[in-house]
């Protein structure tokens, strides 16, 4: 099957922006969650909860929309999504207790929408590696920044600075392309055999790092290392940058299977790194390697993706894969730390790794650099 690539640059850079602005909401909903539970809106323990329902539904609503729906009137299904979550943003501000389960649940259905309109473009492009690698950089920067000024105006002001991040959706739904290709194939847009192992990969490896994320204040902790947080984000927001420009250096030119085999080398050294009880520095250096690693991954997975499924309706798909690995990894870190304590998540997160590397090695064809399809 031969794919030509997706609409004009105006419109591909709006649907770059749709997706990076849904995505730098969901990533200030944990933050706006603490605030609001300090305001004795919600119970503390319900912010984990809410936090992952928003993530779970985003999955589920871009496989929804990958595998049900015509990439067709995106204008419309733009723009009814970026209402909601709107809508969604400043339900915030009246929500109560169990209802911001409900409020995120809509919230992450309607994100989905507009994260799907993204990677659809990003998929069908020709060369999709610089498309991933900016979307991966703005929403990982977005989400830093976002957070900051959030912080400084308050739990209101940072619900209404997220209603008026989903606010700009409105905005942008008018410059899409009303339309993008069609991967269906006699109406079925389901990845094949490959294409599945090749996305169960991918949540492995992204559980992985998950899992290891969402103790890393938890490790610091253990190692006598209680105030590094700050550090250890302002390190990966440029192991993230130094990520992105090796997988624009390394598309086409290495393959998938060496290219998983790297990174879950880095996960590895990192784990090593981090059971060594390490000092300041090397903790810090260990999450870097993790970050970069990750972003490079990200920044490829459409060309590692591509060439496991070559009618490209994996890498339609994929963000459910990531969102799952997002909700389920900190789960499962949570689950092994309870029988385990802290340095549990450094076995699960090695053990995940190395099984999303038996998956990639099942999914992809030898030798050959990675390609974007055809």
């Amino acid at each position: 099957m031969t794919t030509r690539p997706d609409s004009a640059r105006p419109q591909a850079l709006a649907a770059l922006a749709l997706g990076s602005l849904a995505m730098i909401v969901t990533g200030l909903q944990s933050l706006l969650l603490h605030e609001l539970a300090g305001l004795g809106r919600l119970p503390a323990d319900l912010i984990l909860p809410t936090a992952l329902a928003d993530l779970v539904c985003m999955a589920l609503s871009v496989a929804a929309c990958a595998l049900l729906l015509k990439p067709h009137r995106l204008r419309l299904w733009a723009a009814g999504a970026a209402g909601v979550c709107v809508i969604a943003s400043l339900a915030a501000l009246v929500a109560r207790d169990g209802q911001f389960l409900a409020v995120r649940a809509v919230g992450g259905l309607a994100g989905g929408v507009l994260v799907w309109i993204t990677v659809g473009m990003i998929a069908r492009q020709a060369r999709p590696e610089p498309w991933a690698a900016a979307f991966f950089l703005i929403q990982s920067a977005g989400q830093v920044f976002g957070a900051a000024i959030a912080t400084a105006l308050g739990p209101i002001g940072g619900v209404l600075l997220a209603a008026g991040l989903s606010g700009f959706g409105l905005l942008v739904a008018p410059l899409l392309a009303p339309a993008m290709d069609d991967l269906a194939q006699a109406g079925d847009r389901r990845p094949d055999r490959r294409g599945a192992l090749g996305l169960l990969a991918l949540f492995l490896y992204f559980a992985a790092n998950a899992a290891l994320w969402f103790r890393m204040r938890d490790l610091a902790a253990a190692q006598g290392l209680p105030a590094i947080s700050g550090l250890v984000v302002l390190t990966t927001l440029v192991a993230q940058m130094l990520g992105a420009m090796a997988a624009l250096a390394l598309a086409g030119r290495l393959a998938p299977r060496r290219l998983f085999v790297l990174v879950v080398t880095c996960l590895l050294i990192g784990c090593g790194l981090l059971a060594s009880k390490p000092p300041a520095l090397v903790f810090v250096a260990a999450f870097g390697l993790l970050a970069f690693a990750a972003l490079l991954l990200g920044a490829s997975l459409f060309g590692v993706l591509h060439a496991a499924d070559p009618s490209r309706r994996a890498g339609a798909v994929s963000p459910t894969a990531q969102f799952l690995a997002a909700a389920l990894g900190p789960m499962a870190a949570a689950a092994v730390v309870r029988l385990g304590g802290p340095g549990a998540v450094l076995v699960l997160s090695p053990v995940l790794a190395m099984a999303a590397l038996a998956c990639a090695h099942l999914s992809l064809p030898r030798g050959g650099p990675a390609s974007p399809g055809s």
